[in-house]
C-alpha cells in the first residue's frame, strides 16, 4: 500500500512539476531572448555613433537603453537559476523518499523469506510439500507456495521498479546541476558587461557634464523646433476638420473608415522603424541639465542610418513640411487620427498621396553625432497619445 501511494505521488510529480517548470522556462527564455535582441539593437547603433569623437545625448541614451536590458538580463538569469534551485529541492526529497522505500522493501523482503523459512521448516518445496498429513493440508501448503511465490514476485518488482525511479531521479538532478553551472557562469559574464558598460555610461555623462552650456543652448533649439512642429500639426488638424464639415457624405465615411481602421489597431500597430525608444512620451528628467526636464509630445526611436521610415497605418499625407532642429517632416491622416514623422533625411511621399501600412515615407536622418533617430507622433484631433500605447509590443 505505501509502495503504491509512493507511485502514485511520484506519477503526479512526473505529471504536473515538470508542465509548470517547462512553462516557467518557457517565459524565462523569452525574456532572456527579447532582452538580448535589445542589446544587440543598442549595440548596432553604439558601434555606429562611438566612431564619432564626440560623446551626445543620443548616445548616452543608447548606453541606458542596454544597461537597462543588460540588468533585466541579468534578473532572467536569477530567476532560472532559482527555478532550479527549487527543482533540485524537490529532487532530492524524491530521492531520499526512494531510498528509504527501497530500504524499507528490502528489509520486507528478507523478512518474508525468513517467515518462508521458519513456516517451512527449513525445508524445501517438495519436501515441505509431501510432508502433509492429508490432502487438505498438502492442497493448502501447495496454494501457500503458489501465494508466497506471488508475493515475492510482486516485492522484487517492486524493488527494481523503485532502483529504476531512483536511477532516473539521480541522473535528473545531475543534468540540472550542470545547467545550473552552466546559468551562473553566464549571469557572471553578463554581470562583467554590465559594469563595463555602466563605466562607460559614467564616462559619457562625465564629458556631457563639461558640455552643459551646448547642451542647454541645444535643448532650447529642440524645444523651439517642437512648438513650431505642434503649430504646424494644429494648423491641419483645423484644416481637417473644416474640410470634414464641408466633405459630402461619401468622403466622410472614407474618414470614418480610416479612423475605425487606426483605432482597432491599438496595441498592434508595426513600428515605423526598427530600434529602441531612446525617449519616452510626457515629462521626463534631462540626463545631464539638473532640475530641467524635457516634455515630449512622441517619442524618439534610436535606429541605424539610412533606416527607411514606414507607414504605421493606411492613410492620406496632409502636410510634407521643414522644421529647422527636426529636419523634414511628414504628416499623415488616418481620419480623427494623425501619425507625425520627423528627422527625415529624405521623403518619398508628397501631399495628397494615398498610403498603406508598410508604404516607405523616407529615410531617417543621421545627426553629426552619428545618432539616427525619428520623432514620431500620434495625435487624435488636437490630443497628443503616447505612441508606445499604440505600436506593438517588443
Amino acid at each position: 500500500m505505501r509502495f503504491s501511494k509512493l507511485l502514485l505521488l511520484y506519477g503526479l510529480f512526473l505529471l504536473s512539476t515538470p508542465t509548470l517548470a517547462q512553462k516557467t522556462k518557457a517565459q524565462l527564455q523569452k525574456e532572456k531572448k527579447e532582452n538580448l535582441e535589445k542589446i544587440k539593437e543598442a549595440q548596432a547603433t553604439l558601434q555606429k555613433t562611438t566612431e564619432k569623437k564626440n560623446v551626445s545625448i543620443g548616445q548616452l541614451n543608447a548606453y541606458k537603453f542596454q544597461i537597462n536590458a543588460q540588468e533585466n538580463l541579468i534578473a532572467t538569469y536569477k530567476s532560472e537559476i532559482t527555478l532550479l534551485e527549487n527543482e533540485i529541492a524537490q529532487d532530492e526529497e524524491i530521492i531520499d523518499a526512494l531510498k528509504k522505500d527501497e530500504e524499507n522493501l528490502k528489509a520486507e523482503y528478507a523478512a518474508m523469506i525468513y517467515a518462508a523459512y521458519k513456516a517451512s521448516r527449513g525445508q524445501d518445496k517438495l519436501t515441505f510439500l509431501f510432508s502433509s498429513k492429508s490432502f487438505n493440508q498438502f492442497f493448502r501448503r501447495m496454494q501457500y507456495m503458489e501465494q508466497y511465490a506471488e508475493a515475492r514476485r510482486r516485492q522484487v518488482d517492486q524493488i527494481n521498479a523503485v532502483r529504476d525511479m531512483l536511477t532516473m531521479q539521480i541522473a535528473s538532478i545531475e543534468l540540472k546541476k550542470k545547467e545550473q553551472a552552466d546559468l551562473l557562469q553566464a549571469q557572471l559574464k553578463e554581470k562583467s558587461k554590465l559594469v563595463a558598460l555602466k563605466e562607460k555610461e559614467q564616462k559619457a555623462v562625465s564629458s556631457l557634464a563639461l558640455r552643459e552650456n551646448e547642451i542647454r543652448k541645444e535643448l532650447e533649439k529642440r524645444n523651439k523646433a517642437l512648438a513650431a512642429l505642434n503649430k504646424l500639426i494644429d494648423e491641419i488638424i483645423k484644416k481637417e476638420i473644416e474640410a470634414a464639415a464641408l466633405a459630402k457624405a461619401k468622403a466622410a465615411e472614407a474618414s470614418k473608415g480610416l479612423s475605425s481602421d487606426f483605432a482597432k489597431n491599438k496595441t498592434h500597430l508595426p513600428w515605423p522603424v526598427s530600434g529602441f525608444v531612446s525617449q519616452h512620451f510626457g515629462i521626463s528628467k534631462d540626463p545631464i541639465l539638473k532640475g530641467v526636464e524635457r516634455n515630449n509630445p512622441g517619442i524618439e526611436v534610436q535606429t541605424t542610418p539610412n533606416t527607411q521610415v514606414k507607414c504605421v497605418s493606411p492613410g492620406k499625407v496632409s502636410s510634407v513640411a521643414i522644421i529647422q532642429g527636426f529636419n523634414k517632416a511628414v504628416i499623415v491622416s488616418h481620419g480623427d487620427y494623425f501619425t507625425v514623422y520627423a528627422k527625415l533625411s529624405t521623403v518619398s511621399v508628397k501631399k495628397g498621396q494615398t498610403l498603406a501600412a508598410g508604404d516607405s515615407i523616407g529615410t531617417v536622418f543621421t545627426g553629426n553625432d552619428g545618432i539616427a533617430e525619428l520623432h514620431f507622433e500620434i495625435w487624435k484631433s488636437f490630443t497628443k497619445l503616447n505612441p508606445e500605447q499604440w505600436l506593438t509590443k517588443k
